[in-house]
């Protein structure tokens, strides 16, 4: 018996797409210079691949900080790579500038890195990191590297909050109420940050009132001057002024003495008779201290040597002059930051 015919079906043939349903799958043709790029395009890396080198430190855990940046190196200014640093951040790496920090300002402190090893050194500090829920990590040396800028880093870098900086009229009042007393230092145009370090290191070292310097001139306080002077920095202002001549005239008015530097001097700091009371203006290796600078100066000295160099390191001709004027008193002065 024979099948009635069917008729006509109200259902869509085959391949015909239903209404609001995706259209079948059509391979398209390739089109010129497309499977060139797909062939070139980077493949995912295995499962337990090394993770490339620039491809930074591992991110581990929770609470990073959400504002992270990098800001290319300075070479031969000695400006390092800062990473994971807002710019009201900074990073602190090296064990006696990272222990100052700590011990000066740890309200300031959002996140350390340190080597294993370096645990027992600061036991304290991480317990501090614990109780104030703030992060702490353990990284290699390689990433210490990289968070660093550089290989000194000597096992540990924080990232902190950037020291608040005190005002030039605040630092002129200090001076005026007898708070903050000489040894002071005036730095023209010295803008290398290693040397900035070194002199910070000296000036804390003979307790200096503080250290100044024209703020277009003055070198940032970056990760590396701040290793170099070894903790020197949380103890002295560094306090940027706009306009040098008027500090001076300014620092003359309350009894300060102005005492410039240069090796053309007939003076031999020996027998200049510098007290405490004095403001020390040292200047550039390759210019020395500015004509205008030194015309204000109430008296040049030179350090004496047996001529086998032109000059001493601005670093080095800072330890002498301190000293040379602590040596009437016989004892530092103290202005160290509380």
């Amino acid at each position: 018996m024979k099948k009635p015919a069917r008729g006509p079906s109200s259902s869509p043939p085959p391949h015909t797409p239903r209404p609001g349903s995706r259209p079948p799958y059509r391979k398209r043709p390739a089109v010129a210079g497309e499977a060139g790029a797909a062939a070139g395009a980077p493949r995912p890396a295995p499962a337990g691949a090394p993770r490339p080198a620039s491809a930074g430190p591992k991110r581990e855990g929770k609470g990073r900080p959400a504002a992270e940046r990098d800001e290319a190196a300075d070479g031969a200014d000695g400006a390092e790579t800062r990473r994971h640093a807002s710019k009201s951040e900074q990073k602190v790496h090296g064990l006696r500038a990272c222990t100052a920090l700590f011990a000066k300002r740890p309200g300031d402190i959002i996140r350390v890195y340190l080597s294993a090893n370096r645990r027992p050194t600061f036991k304290t500090l991480l317990e501090y990191c614990v109780s104030h829920r703030l992060g702490f990590q353990f990284v290699d040396d390689e990433n210490l590297h990289k968070l660093s800028g550089g290989i000194h880093h000597e096992g540990i870098v924080i990232l902190a909050r950037e020291a608040p900086r005190i005002s030039a009229d605040q630092w002129l009042a200090g001076i005026a109420a007898k708070t903050i007393s000489g040894p002071f230092l005036l730095l023209d145009g010295v803008q290398n940050p290693h040397n900035l370090g070194s002199i910070l290191r000296s000036a804390a070292h003979f307790g200096c009132g503080g250290v100044i310097g024209e703020a277009a001139q003055l070198p940032p306080l970056s990760a590396a001057a701040l290793r170099v002077a070894e903790g020197g920095a949380e103890s002295v202002p560094l306090v940027a002024v706009e306009d040098p001549f008027a500090t001076l005239g300014a620092l003359k008015k309350l009894g300060v003495r102005v005492v410039s530097t240069t090796s053309r001097a007939e003076t031999p700091i020996a027998a200049a008779g510098l007290s405490p009371d004095v403001v020390l203006i040292l200047g550039s290796e390759a210019e020395g201290v500015s004509p205008r600078l030194a015309r204000l100066a109430d008296l040049q000295v030179r350090i004496p040597g047996c001529g086998a160099v032109q000059s001493l390191n601005v670093a080095v001709a800072c330890g002498i002059v301190l000293a040379e004027a602590c040596r009437a008193t016989g004892e530092p002065a103290k202005n160290l930051r509380k």
